[in-house]
């Protein structure tokens, strides 16, 4: 039986306004450049591993859409893939009910693209999908998440170390991404996202080896698929200026697969940012803090504060944006490093922890100086969020620069 979704008609018209348009070239150059290929030769003793990941998210927005499927193995290799749950609204197709598809790996960019429509009820829902290589025992499965009409994907708040407080704000939308790292769903970062603002005042997440790994940045620049696109800036092409497009989560702290790096791109993560304090101290700030990160976990918050005074720029599209003042970022870990416990579980003693305070300016190509160092209470009383809400308040009152190698 074929089934019509009445909002491919609306797909369909408005991919030929200016608009998506563009958003269709530039996903498409992107797509054609992020796969790594081998030799061009298909040597059959060359061992390439069979996997697949999620371009983006597996967790999508209540708007209709597409997600897709990145398929990576040797070339020649078949496969086939069958939506096992959620086949009712969840297809391969474009405008057709499609629940079965194969293949085989080509040459270049292999993408399975799933289609889906609008969710109208107050329930999320979810499809799984089965994904298997002809010469694999087992097969992947993979889960696709979209959220209800009016429903935040928001961090389960006093469970996980990194998470500030919830703090209430009518323009606030709070939100969490996941994604597969070593066969498991895992949590990539939490924000909470100012609309007004256009920018999400803090970003957590945690940071371990398991995170950095060997990658390469995917540049796949996107608008997050949970926050409507209306609240978030246009950033395909930079924000106007001399300014770039600031990561709060670094593209370099999520190295360990496509997806957890692609998720690092997407336009909530970013802030108009001084391409000189961008490229030069505050990257040099973002490698002191992976330069400690722990067996135990390093827990990270970075955010970005307007203040008194703050300036505006236009985003890609020219719609204007503020500036933000200041940024910052609160670090929290294990003094050890290796004592395999939780941070619940830790004495007071047993926790270091630092805060960095950075002006929107040029501080040169220097290593981080001992000027920005200051402790998480401070940032707190500036902010007004609650960082580190499991630990004693007297770990946030801790400002040793040394320790973290800053000197």
């Amino acid at each position: 039986m074929v089934i019509y979704y009445p909002f491919m008609n609306s797909v369909m018209k408005s991919i030929h306004t200016t608009k998506y348009l563009l958003r269709f070239v530039f996903s498409f150059a992107l797509l054609s450049c992020i796969i790594a290929c081998s030799d061009n030769d298909s040597n059959s003793s060359k061992y390439v591993e069979n996997d697949v990941t999620w371009r983006a998210s597996s967790t999508v927005g209540a708007a209709e859409g597409s997600s897709g499927i990145i398929i990576t193995g040797l070339e020649g290799t078949g496969w086939t893939a069958e939506v096992i749950e959620g086949a009712t609204w969840c297809s391969f197709g474009y405008n057709t009910i499609i629940s079965e598809k194969s293949g085989e790996v080509s040459d270049g960019l292999n993408m399975l693209y799933i289609y889906y429509p609008a969710n109208t009820s107050t329930v999320q829902r979810s499809a799984t999908i089965s994904f298997k290589f002809d010469d694999d025992t087992e097969a992947h499965l993979l889960t696709l998440t979209q959220i209800a009409v009016d429903q935040q994907n928001a961090p389960p708040f006093g469970r996980w170390a990194e998470l500030p407080a919830y703090k209430a704000g009518a323009n606030f939308d709070y939100v969490i991404h996941y994604a597969l790292l070593n066969n498991a769903t895992v949590r990539n970062y939490s924000f909470c996202y100012d609309k007004n603002k256009k920018a999400a005042l803090w970003v957590a997440y945690p940071l371990h080896s398991a995170y950095l790994g060997s990658g390469s940045r995917t540049d796949a620049w996107a608008y997050d698929p949970i926050v409507p696109e209306s609240y978030q800036p246009y950033l395909f092409k930079s924000y106007k200026g001399s300014y770039d497009r600031g990561h709060q989560l670094p593209s370099a702290d999520r190295l360990a697969n496509y997806e957890l790096n692609a998720q690092t791109f997407y336009f909530t993560n970013m802030t108009p940012q001084m391409a000189r304090l961008n490229q030069d101290m505050w990257a040099n700030l973002e490698t002191k803090v992976r330069n400690n990160v722990c067996s135990d976990t390093l827990y990270v918050v970075t955010g970005a504060f307007f203040g008194t005074g703050a300036g505006t720029t236009t985003d890609g599209d020219g719609v204007t944006v503020p500036i933000p003042t200041q940024y910052y970022k609160v670090l929290l870990r294990t003094k050890d490093g290796r004592t395999g416990k939780s941070i619940r579980e830790c004495t007071a003693d047993e926790l270091i922890s630092i805060g960095f305070w950075v002006n929107q300016e040029n501080y040169g190509n220097i290593q981080p100086p001992t000027s920005i160092c200051t402790t998480v209470a401070e940032i707190e009383e500036k902010t007004g969020f609650n960082f580190f809400p499991q630990v004693d308040a007297s770990v946030k009152q801790q400002k040793n620069p040394a320790i973290w190698g800053i000197n």
